[in-house]
């Protein structure tokens, strides 16, 4: 039988879809990260570091990071996004 952990309540499950590239390079902070703390560490918390990281920023700065359609169409052929009221998609835990 499959032991079940309950999440800690500071964390959210997703299920993501990530580029190839971008795993890479998660896998080698991971890998460093574990290094640091003597530990293992999972992917999650090495992208959390670098979201972490990243949203230090600002979101202005961020946004221009963003990537176009034409430049980043993998995420179009994904299928379409539904969103209600062009609000973003968030799991349903913390839409409450």
């Amino acid at each position: 039988m499959k032991e079940r952990y309950n999440l800690p309540p500071e964390l959210v499950r997703f299920h993501i879809h990530i580029r190839r590239d971008h795993v890479t390079q998660l896998v080698s902070i991971a890998d460093e990260l574990a290094k640091l703390k003597g530990r293992d560490t999972r992917l999650g918390e090495a992208l959390e570091l670098a979201l972490m990281s990243a949203l230090k920023q600002g979101t202005e700065q961020l946004l221009e990071n963003a990537e176009s359609d034409n430049d980043a169409p993998y995420w179009l052929a994904l299928s379409r996004v539904v969103r209600s009221e062009g609000k973003a998609i968030i799991p349903a835990r913390l839409s409450r």
